[in-house]
């Protein structure tokens, strides 16, 4: 497995260079900008969605927060971009393990439920707290990222930060899978019973998950805010958190590759809906209705067992014709007499 995973992440951290390479517009630059931001969401939600084996449908939730929480930093309290960016996933991560504390003993369903109605509040107090976060409106008057009195508005630079903290948190995700922990938190998600045999807590994997996928929800949601410049609650609506699900598990949940290549899906039909933004949700909808229909095992899956069905087709080929080899002396020794 890690062999593999290494290959996936040196795949993932390639498309974030040469893809700038082959379009380095200013409007294609956004388009990738908005790919890394997605990719960093899904990477987050990997953890608990892929790795966990848990359905979580607060990380539309946690976005929206992460976002919120960098804009208010910024335009409320005059807070340095930088810092905000460093505060809005500590702050995500805490809300997580909080709700997380609260709805980790609860079992498949019932868990996405609570973390349905989690999102659902959240989305609520976007557009309630008016004086905080300027209501259905909107946050507007984020100022751009800074760093030492350089600001970040050229598009290439957007892009540039985003690919940076995508690649940092890719590289870690790796490593932690590829550790002691990871694999007990992959354990848990192939079989509870198999990761209690071998002593691990199942709350405390459950928790460490959702709050990887909390902190990487800030990440992301504090990118998007800085990208954007605007925050608004339909953002960070159920619909956007069914689609971070699906487009998830359409492209392969649990492996590596998966959080770029579910990037990289909800970036087109981003673009290729926006002139039919009335038709988007069914557009979408029967998009994954196909991909699902196609890729069972998600995009990842479907081609690493393709791949595996060759090769065993191929090492059954070659003991074929070595068993034919070595029973043809015999047989001609046979024929001869």
């Amino acid at each position: 497995m890690s062999r593999r995973a290494t290959w996936e992440l040196w795949i993932t951290l390639g498309l974030l260079v040469v893809l700038p390479m082959l379009a380095a517009t200013d409007y294609a630059l956004h388009i990738w900008t908005r790919m890394a931001i997605f990719l960093i969401l899904l990477t987050g939600l990997n953890f608990i969605q892929g790795v966990a084996g848990m359905t979580s449908l607060a990380q539309a939730g946690f976005f929206g927060l992460g976002a919120y929480a960098a804009g208010i930093a910024t335009v409320r309290h005059d807070v340095p971009p930088v810092l905000a960016l460093a505060l809005a996933p500590v702050l995500v991560t805490l809300v997580a393990l909080l709700i997380g504390v609260l709805s980790m003993r609860l079992k498949e369903i019932y868990f996405t439920m609570a973390t349905l109605g989690a999102g659902f509040v959240l989305y609520l107090l976007f557009g309630r707290m008016v004086e905080l976060t300027g209501g259905p409106n909107g946050l507007v008057g984020i100022p751009p990222f800074s760093v030492g009195g350089v600001e970040f508005t050229e598009p290439i630079m957007k892009y540039g930060l985003a690919a940076v903290l995508a690649a940092i948190g890719a590289i870690a995700a790796h490593n932690l899978l590829v550790s002691r922990t990871g694999r007990a938190l992959r354990a848990y998600g192939a079989s509870e019973p198999a990761a209690l045999a071998v002593g691990a807590s199942p709350f405390r994997l459950r928790l460490l998950a959702f709050g990887l996928s909390g902190f990487y929800a800030g990440v992301a949601g504090a990118l998007e805010a800085f990208d954007s410049r605007f925050v608004s609650p339909s953002t960070f609506d159920f619909m956007t958190a069914v689609l971070l699900v699906v487009a998830l598990v359409v492209s392969g949940a649990g492996r590596m590759i998966g959080p770029i290549l579910g990037a990289l899906l909800l970036t087109g039909i981003e673009v290729f809906a926006a002139d039919y933004a009335d038709y988007e949700p069914l557009i979408m909808g029967i998009v994954f209705l196909v991909a699902v229909q196609l890729f069972p095992r998600g995009v990842a899956g479907e081609l690493a067992a393709r791949r595996e069905d060759r090769r065993e087709r191929a090492k059954r080929s070659a003991d074929l014709a070595a068993d034919v080899a070595v029973d043809a002396p015999t047989t001609l020794k046979a024929v001869q007499r």
